[in-house]
């Protein structure tokens, strides 16, 4: 009798769980059609603005007329006030979003999302419609995060759930960013959890294609890069091999001197002793200059890899070119303003790409395709370097231009860039941006309240980590904390001090609000971060 009921219990449980799930994951379409909207405006906004700066610029140097010349500086000053008034009010809303997006989802900041999601829209099409170097994908994942966190808000799901809205509008904005609905999943699980469940997968892959959809509704089917080329011929198998080694090097090294380079610039720029407004206008004032005179690396850069592949570009202009973009990039997102780096790292990628390939054109006497295929590694080997996301580097290429036939020679070099910058020692962009920002942004309460209200965190266990196949009991826990449950496919156990945690569980840990910040983080490093045993 005691058995029967208990598998009746036990069956209901199970029932709910399911349930649970799938309006989770209706959440997660509603979060992916949203952002798709979002984006979708985004971008229109975007496209209007950089065509405005261009027509507008163009008219300028034609005319030179002073009345003109004086109407575009006072836009631009005007502009860069509205900027840095955005960003003192909020902070959060400053660079590509997805550090601020990592630091959420490890409960250590809050967002107000809605005020931060108009502020974010509006600032990044002031920053990038401006003709700073700033990409619109990072806002994307960041603008979809917003929204993952209002229908959370909206449909009060459990604290322990929210990091799937929240994950959900990330993957979401990326597909949206670029018509990459695989990428956005895969950046997601890579990237931003580092860790793989399949009702995470699940809630990401609906979220991306819900937004993919809309954006190619109101967008249409079009690559975002028309690279018609294949794979060249001509090298012998055993050059052509040793050519994608040398060049998975190269731009490993030339990953590493982007990454230092952005930490760098935004050390030198925070350490200019002017008023924030002042430099903010210095800074678009120096956009301007670059839209008037050297508008070719004015803006993301997409236009920009479109003409160094259907065009036969002298090598010294390459190299102009290549060190003109990547510096303007480094000072463009040192400002603070919104706006990303991952569509200029593709731009620099492709430069150094084409650089190289041009270099074994002269060298063998190849044909020019040579250039548009090593553009292709480049951009793949140059994200995978300075990201280090491998698979989302191999497979966003492969849907931006829709050209499978690389896929070998994309792995090969983005393998051969992680290797490097493993062994170099070399931290993800966006974690070094994370900490940054942590360090900056988190100050702890010298006098926190008694009674601090109370959260659940969801740990995930990767096979391993330190709490992989260990039990509860044996386990130096935090302070201030304690496991509640351990979630193992569909069940959820009681744990006890001889409970043992295996690979692919889910702890949910209670702890207070206000020492979250601290604990989520050391937590996840323990589920997720393998040990050598």
């Amino acid at each position: 009798m005691k058995e029967d009921v208990q598998g009746v219990v036990n069956t209901w449980q199970n029932l709910r769980k399911r349930r649970h799930n799938l309006l989770l994951v209706f959440y997660s379409i509603i979060v992916g059609i949203l952002t798709g909207y979002v984006i979708v405006a985004y971008r229109e906004g975007l496209d209007f603005l950089n065509t405005v700066r261009h027509i507008t610029l163009l008219n300028v140097k034609e005319t030179l007329s002073w009345m003109k010349i004086s109407q575009v500086v006072i836009i631009f000053i005007g502009a860069a006030i509205i900027l840095q008034k955005l960003l003192s009010k909020f902070p959060l809303i400053s660079g590509s979003g997805i550090p601020q997006v990592k630091a959420l989802l490890m409960k250590q900041i809050k967002f107000n999302w809605f005020y931060e999601l108009i502020s974010k829209f509006l600032g990044g099409l002031l920053s990038i419609g401006s003709g700073l170097s700033l990409g619109r994908e990072g806002p994307s994942i960041h603008l979809g995060a917003q929204i993952g966190e209002g229908v959370n808000s909206f449909f009060k799901t459990k604290e322990a759930e929210k990091k799937y809205l929240i994950t959900s509008g990330a993957s979401a904005g990326l597909a949206a960013a670029f018509n990459a609905p695989l990428s956005g999943v895969i950046f997601s699980l890579e990237e931003l959890h580092k860790f793989f469940s399949p009702l995470l997968l699940i809630c990401t892959l609906l979220a991306s294609i819900s937004a993919d959809f809309i954006t190619k509704l109101y967008l249409g089917y079009d690559l975002v890069f028309d690279f018609d080329t294949q794979l060249p011929e001509g090298l012998s198998t055993t050059k052509y091999l040793i050519s994608l080694i040398v060049f998975g090097i190269f731009i490993g090294l030339a990953g590493k001197l982007f990454t230092d380079g952005v930490v760098l610039f935004q050390k030198l720029y925070k350490n200019i002793k002017l008023n924030s407004y002042v430099k903010a206008v210095l800074a678009i004032l120096l956009s301007l200059f670059i839209g008037l005179f050297f508008s070719e690396i004015a803006g993301g850069g997409h236009h920009l890899i479109q003409d160094i592949a259907h065009r036969s570009i002298p090598m010294k202009v390459l190299f102009i070119l290549l060190i003109a973009k990547f510096i303007f990039t480094l000072f463009s997102y040192s400002t603070g303003f919104p706006g990303g780096i991952f569509l200029p790292m593709l731009v620099v990628g492709a430069i150094l790409g084409k650089i190289y390939g041009m270099f074994l054109v002269d060298v063998f006497g190849l044909e020019d395709v040579y250039g548009v295929h090593f553009m292709i590694l480049g951009m793949a080997g140059y994200l995978t370097a300075v990201v280090r996301a491998p698979i989302t580097g191999i497979i966003l290429i492969l849907e931006m231009t829709g050209r499978f036939d690389h896929l070998f020679s994309l792995t090969l070099v983005a393998t051969l860039a992680y290797v490097l910058t493993e062994f170099i020692n070399l931290d993800p962009i966006y974690d070094i941006l994370y900490r940054n920002m942590i360090s900056n942004l988190f100050v702890k309460e010298k006098s926190p309240k008694k009674n601090s209200s109370k959260v659940t965190l969801l740990i995930p266990v990767i096979a391993d980590s330190i709490f992989d196949g260990k039990h509860v009991f044996e386990i130096s826990w935090p302070e201030n904390c304690l496991l509640v449950g351990i979630r193992r496919e569909i069940r959820e156990i009681i744990p006890k001090g001889m409970s043992k945690i295996k690979s692919g569980d889910f702890l949910i840990v209670l702890t207070d609000k206000r020492d979250a910040g601290t604990i989520s983080p050391k937590l996840y490093e323990m589920g997720t971060m393998a040990t050598v045993k």
